[in-house]
């Protein structure tokens, strides 16, 4: 067969659409200390989908050192100036925790996306009222409780869902805080009216991963807590510097040389002594929790042990799986079987990025939704649990009495998993 003649039209060279990028995505960060630094000049000022548009916080030292780490960017002290800036489309908020519901609702008033840093909130009611908020501004929230993407808690979640070690019946999850001394005694974060306690503070990361795996919601609260190493009798204004038994002190720090922290950025560094009378939140305490499917889980948290690490032990009808995480990324678990006792260990894998690379996949799924431009919650509804575990677990520590947790149906209404 001859060739099919072909018409002078269908050969005329079609005009290529020039592809359009997407603006980028305007992040604005609100509470320039380490953490907010951090993820500023790290992960959401680095990612190509990003730009940062500006910066706010009460402290203008603060601001100060924020632009010499992220460049000349707008700065202010005032939250109105600050969520009216050009090319705002999503608050990082990383600003005191007493200050979060405020924060937060707010931005969800001028229409902004958030990425909340942890804990939600220290009440149960402005967790829950944060929850409504985003619902009803068709938003995207997310609160940072990154550890649920780090590759040990996937793998985890991914052989409970699988049904290997049945319904979780009882289970401990240990928080081991080798720098307690370092990190919270120092300064600010060892009062209660600061920070409620450190299990808000700290604890929340692995109660919520304890939440996600019992699947299920936290009904009932029994808590028992002691300040058995830090506080005591010192003047609240004795700081390390000045201190006449600095070279025998466990606890002494040069505030001079700064501390790099988890988050990369230098700062001077609090010195306030550890043994201060002011001191009042607890250095260790257990907590017991009822959930709603009839599961209970112990929780364990200790700001001087030897080691820094997470230890996870759940027990269900058939079977038993164990975690064990640390910075280092030596992740590992082991499942043993009920009836035959036979036991497989895994190593999950190592990425790259803090919290075993739960901070870089959490940044990634939070820009993922905000350009896909539809309302979202992802985690909020454990983000509230864990919560309100921790305000129910100093609550009960306070009074030596079991704390029930109200229940909220925003979650099933809007449809998000826990």
């Amino acid at each position: 067969m001859g060739r099919k003649a072909v018409s002078r039209a269908c050969c005329k060279p079609r005009r290529r659409r020039s592809k359009m990028k997407p603006d980028k995505i305007g992040i604005g960060i609100l509470g320039t200390g380490k953490r907010g630094v951090y993820f500023a000049g790290k992960y959401f000022g680095k990612h190509p989908d990003c730009k940062l548009v500006g910066l706010c916080d009460i402290s203008t030292a603060s601001l100060d050192f924020a632009r010499e780490e992220l460049g000349d960017l707008p700065a202010t002290t005032s939250l109105e100036q600050f969520l009216a800036l050009p090319g705002l489309d999503a608050v990082v908020i990383c600003s005191s925790d007493q200050a979060h519901a405020e924060h937060t609702l707010a931005s969800f008033r001028a229409g902004k996306h958030v990425y909340l840093e942890k804990p939600m909130a220290p009440s149960i009611e402005d967790c829950d009222r944060m929850a409504e908020a985003a619902l009803a501004a068709g938003r995207v929230f997310m609160v940072g409780l990154e550890l649920r993407y780090c590759s040990l808690m996937e793998d985890m979640k991914r052989i409970v869902s699988s049904g290997a070690v049945g319904d979780i019946v009882i289970g401990t999850v240990i928080d081991n805080v080798s720098v307690g001394g370092d990190y919270y005694y120092h300064g600010p974060q060892r009062r209660k009216e600061v920070v409620t306690s450190l299990i808000l503070e700290k604890g929340t990361h692995s109660l919520d991963l304890a939440n996600w795996l019992v699947d299920a919601s936290p009904v009932k609260v029994y808590s028992s807590g002691g300040l058995d190493v830090f506080g005591g009798s010192a003047p609240n204004d004795k700081r390390c510097r000045s201190c006449d038994v600095a070279a025998t002190c466990a606890y002494y720090v040069d505030n001079k040389k700064g501390l790099e922290m988890d988050y990369g950025g230098v700062r001077l560094k609090n010195d306030l002594c550890v043994y201060a009378e002011e001191i009042d939140t607890h250095d260790n305490a257990l907590v017991l929790i009822d959930y709603d499917n009839g599961a209970r889980i112990s929780y364990m948290e200790c700001h001087f042990t030897p080691e820094y690490s997470r230890e996870f032990m759940f027990t269900g009808t058939m079977g038993k799986i164990t975690g064990f995480y640390n910075n280092e990324q030596d992740f590992r678990i082991t499942v043993t079987k009920r009836h035959s006792g036979e036991a497989e260990t895994y190593y999950p894998e190592r990425r790259l990025g803090g919290h075993g690379g739960g901070d870089t996949a959490i940044v990634r799924q939070f820009i993922e939704l905000v350009k896909k431009g539809r309302p979202a919650m992802p985690g909020i509804w454990g983000a509230r649990d864990s919560a309100a575990i921790a305000i129910a677990a100093a609550r009960s520590a306070e009074t030596g009495q079991p704390v029930h947790i109200p229940p909220n149906d925003t979650f099933r209404r809007a449809g998000e998993k826990r």
